[in-house]
C-alpha cells in the first residue's frame, strides 16, 4: 500500500514484438487476455546461466497460437523478454530463448514453456585449446584484460559487449600481468572463469536487459573503494546496470522469513562454484583451496563459435589445471582466499516483490541492521528467483558472507547504508513500522527524502517506447 492506493506488481512477457501478457486477439484468442501465466526467473551468481519458465494457456485457441509460434522460424530465432515491474516505478528485464516444453494432458491440462539464456550457446558451445604467450623480457607481460580479449577472438566471440567488467575488477585485471595462458579442452565460459579466477575474481552470467553478458566481479570484502548504489532509487524503468552493485535494506514490511546460519567447513572444502578444478593457494588458517566442477555444455549458437581461429578446436587430452603463468599478480592469492571466505555464512529470505526490491540481482548487497542501529551486516546476494503466481510476484533470495555476524565486510558501504537506515527512520529510537512501509512501498525511491530517479512511465508508454505504437 502507498498513499491509500492498491499497488500491484506487474509482469510483461513479450516474444519479440508480440505481447503475450496482453495478447492482440489474433487467431481467435480473446483480445487483451494473457496467453502466459505463472512466470518464473532464476539467476545464480556463478557458473549457471539464467533459467526461466512460464505456463501457456492450454485451451484450444491458446495452444493453436503456441503451435504457430514454435513452428515459425521467425519466432524460434527471436528472444523472449520478461519484465517484472511496478507501473510508474522500477523495472527489471530478462532476455531468454525458447528452450523446450512440458505438456500435460487429462483433467489437469497445462503447457509449460522452458526458457534459457542464449548466452549459454555462445560461451559453452565449443571446446578449444588456447595458446597465449607474452614477452618476458625486462619483466614485461600481458595484462589479464589483454589475455581475455585475445581469448575472445580465439573463441570467435564477435560481440564486443559480451564480456563486461565491474569497475574494480577491470582495474585489478589491467594491473595484473601474465606470461602464458594455455587453455586445454575448455569452453569459452570456462576459459574466462579460470583466467579471472587467477586474480581472485568470479564471473556472473547475466541476461539482464536486452542483451546477455558475462560480467567479472571482485570479492566484495576486497572492493573497499567500490560504490554500492542505493537500490531504492538509483535506477528506474530501464533497469539496473548489471556491472554495478546495488544495496537494499531488509526488515519489517519487506521479508516474510529470514534465516541466517554460519557453518565452519572442513579444510580443503571450497566455498566457490567455478568451472575450474585448479588448486588455489591455501589459507594458512583453514587450509582450504578452490576446487570445483566443469560447466555443462550447450548446443545453441554452436555454428557461430565454431569458425576457425588460431586456437585449435576440439579435445586434446584431460588437463584439470589452467596453464596460467603469472608475471605480476601479487593480489591474486589474497583475493582468492577472501573469495573463499565470503562463502562461509548463509542467509535466505523470501517475500512479496515490494517496489524497493524490484531489480535485486546476484552480487548486490543486502543490509540487515539491528533495530537500535548499533550495528549492520552486509550480505552478498548469491541467487535470486522471481516467481509470479496468480496476481502475486514473490522473490526468493540467498546470500553469503564471511564468518562473524554483526560486523560488516565493507566498512565504507556499511556506513553509507547505516546512514540511509537512520535517515529514513528504519532503525534507532525513532524507528517505526510506518517508516519501513514507506521504504518498501515508495515507487520512486524517495522514502528517505533523497529523491528518486525512476521516471513515472506507464506500462503502455513503456511498451510503446520499446516496440513502437501498436
Amino acid at each position: 500500500m502507498s498513499g491509500g492506493n492498491l499497488i500491484n506488481p506487474r509482469v510483461l512477457v513479450s516474444w519479440g514484438d508480440t505481447n503475450l501478457s496482453s495478447y492482440n486477439g489474433a487467431g481467435g484468442f480473446p483480445k487483451n487476455a494473457p496467453l502466459v501465466y505463472d512466470v518464473e526467473v532464476s539467476l545464480q551468481s556463478e557458473v549457471q546461466a539464467p533459467t526461466g519458465s512460464m505456463k501457456w494457456d492450454p485451451t484450444g485457441p491458446g495452444f493453436a497460437i503456441y503451435e504457430s509460434f514454435i513452428s515459425s522460424e521467425k519466432y524460434m530465432k527471436t528472444r523472449i523478454y520478461v519484465d517484472f515491474f511496478y507501473s510508474g516505478g522500477k523495472r527489471i528485464r530478462f532476455s531468454f530463448v525458447w528452450a523446450g516444453q512440458s505438456i500435460n494432458y487429462g483433467n489437469d491440462m497445462s503447457v509449460t514453456v522452458k526458457l534459457r539464456s542464449d548466452l549459454e550457446g555462445q560461451v559453452n558451445a565449443n571446446i578449444r585449446n588456447v595458446t597465449q604467450a607474452y614477452d618476458e623480457k625486462k619483466g614485461k607481460g600481458g595484462t589479464f584484460v589483454e589475455s581475455l580479449k585475445k581469448g575472445s577472438e580465439q573463441y570467435k566471440i564477435e560481440n564486443k559487449k559480451l564480456l563486461l567488467f565491474n569497475e574494480t575488477a577491470e582495474k585489478d585485471l589491467e594491473k595484473a600481468k601474465l606470461t602464458t595462458n594455455y587453455a586445454t579442452d575448455q569452453t569459452y565460459g570456462a576459459f574466462i572463469s579460470n583466467t579471472v579466477q587467477q586474480n581472485g575474481n568470479t564471473v556472473f552470467a547475466s541476461n539482464i536487459g536486452n542483451e546477455p553478458n558475462i560480467i567479472v566481479f571482485p570479492p566484495f570484502s576486497w572492493d573497499k573503494e567500490g560504490d554500492v548504489k542505493d537500490g531504492a532509487k538509483d535506477f528506474g524503468q530501464d533497469g539496473p546496470d548489471p556491472t554495478k552493485r546495488y544495496g537494499y535494506l531488509v526488515g519489517p514490511s519487506i521479508i516474510n522469513t529470514l534465516t541466517r546460519s554460519s557453518e565452519w567447513k572442513p579444510p580443503q572444502q571450497t566455498n566457490s562454484n567455478n568451472p575450474s578444478t585448479q588448486t588455489q593457494p591455501r589459507d594458512p588458517t583453514t587450509g582450504r583451496f578452490v576446487k570445483t566442477n566443469p560447466p555443462q555444455k550447450q548446443d545453441d549458437n554452436t555454428d557461430k563459435t565454431a569458425k576457425p581461429t588460431s586456437a585449435v578446436l576440439g579435445t586434446a587430452n584431460a588437463r584439470p589445471n589452467p596453464g596460467v603463468q603469472n608475471n605480476q599478480n601479487e593480489d591474486g592469492p589474497k583475493k582468492q582466499i577472501i573469495l573463499n571466505q565470503e562463502g562461509t555464512a548463509d542467509m535466505n529470505f523470501n517475500t512479496l516483490m515490494v517496489p524497493v526490491l524490484v531489480g535485486i540481482k546476484p552480487y548486490d548487497i543486502v543490509y540487515v541492521a539491528s533495530f537500535k542501529g548499533t550495528y549492520i551486516e552486509d550480505w552478498i546476494v548469491d541467487s535470486v528467483s522471481y516467481d509470479q503466481s496468480d496476481g502475486n510476484v514473490s522473490i526468493s533470495v540467498t546470500c553469503k558472507r564471511t564468518l562473524g555476524l554483526g560486523t560488516p565486510m565493507n566498512e565504507k558501504s556499511a556506513k553509507k547504508f547505516s546512514g540511509i537506515a537512520k535517515g529514513a527512520g528504519l532503525v534507532g529510537d525513532n524507528a517505526t513500522l510506518e517508516s519501513w512501509d514507506k521504504y518498501a512501498w515508495t515507487l520512486n525511491g524517495d522514502s528517505a527524502g533523497t529523491g528518486g530517479t525512476a521516471p513515472k512511465e506507464s506500462e503502455e508508454a513503456y511498451y510503446n517506447r520499446i516496440y513502437g505504437e501498436a
